[in-house]
């Protein structure tokens, strides 16, 4: 057991260097963002004066509003998604394959392609739902469809696609060891008084395992809402959000609006974590 008291001098001076890195490498940069997006003037320079211009101007064209809610349906719909299946596979490879090897097995099978860059496995599906991809020959070899079809690249349906395949595993990891962590002995004493086994499930495992589902939606909701890499490659550009604007603002030199998207991308993210916060204490977790 620590001697370190939670004030104590000790404790200060050991947590001094992650703090200085914290404010140096995330503090001093936000800063930075929501100070360049105050700026005004015509100019980029420091001695611009502080206005809120650049955000009411943002804020008052509808496009840029539509885009905004057009980014939390995407990200609410992914986040949907994710959570019924990474829960499901979770749940699968913790409760019904019994075998320990099998359950390695097959956990390394589903990890092992997410080793890989984001980049690298957003590309890889530039093929594969191609009009010559693997999915329209599997289609067409099953007789599903009849010749190549063209809604799978460059769509939202595409961009949903890969999403849903680059982040579940997000959202199942959580779930899967907060049901390691709960006592088989539950379940089976639960048998043993004749509940049944949906009354099992949402009786005592599915609250136990809920700060894992928050956590694991959490981490969907920050990923997806600042999803620039899929929505390019797979989106080809012919869809916008809240990501890839922050790109496009950026590769035109348009340094002010640039950090407004970012501040405003920042906010909705702490609102989301704020809300989760509000839902669930997720410090049961390490419990």
């Amino acid at each position: 057991m620590s001697t370190i008291r939670l004030r104590s001098p000790a404790a200060f001076w050991l947590a001094l260097p992650a703090g200085l890195w914290m404010a140096l490498a995330v503090v001093l940069p936000v800063l930075l963002i929501v100070w360049v997006s105050l700026w005004g003037g015509t100019s980029v320079s420091p001695n611009n004066p502080i206005t809120f211009d650049n955000y009411q101007r943002f804020l008052s064209n509808q496009n840029y509003l539509w885009l905004i809610g057009d980014t939390l349906v995407q990200t609410a719909m992914i986040m949907a998604i994710t959570g019924v299946l990474g829960y499901c596979i979770a749940y699968f490879l913790t409760v019904k394959v019994a075998s320990p090897g099998w359950r390695v097995a097959l956990f390394l099978a589903f990890v092992i392609p997410f080793w890989t860059s984001t980049l690298i496995r957003a590309i890889a599906f530039v093929p594969f739902l191609g009009v010559n991809g693997l999915l329209n020959q599997a289609l067409m070899a099953i007789g599903l469809i009849e010749r190549p079809i063209q809604a799978f690249l460059y769509s939202r349906l595409g961009i949903s696609m890969a999403q849903v395949s680059l982040y579940t595993l997000l959202a199942s990891g959580p779930v899967v060891y907060m049901l390691n962590s709960i006592p088989p002995a539950l379940r089976e004493a639960a048998m043993t008084l004749k509940a049944p086994p949906i009354i099992v499930f949402w009786r005592i495992i599915l609250p136990l395992t809920l700060p894992g589902i928050v956590i694991g939606q959490v981490l969907v909701f920050l990923n997806v809402l600042a999803d620039f890499i899929t929505v390019t490659t797979v989106g080809g550009n012919k869809l916008a959000f809240l990501g890839n604007l922050i790109l496009l603002f950026y590769e035109g030199s348009q340094i002010r609006a640039t950090a407004v998207v970012s501040v405003l991308l920042m906010l909705l993210m702490l609102a989301g974590v704020t809300l989760a916060l509000r839902v669930v204490d997720i410090r049961k977790i390490g419990g």
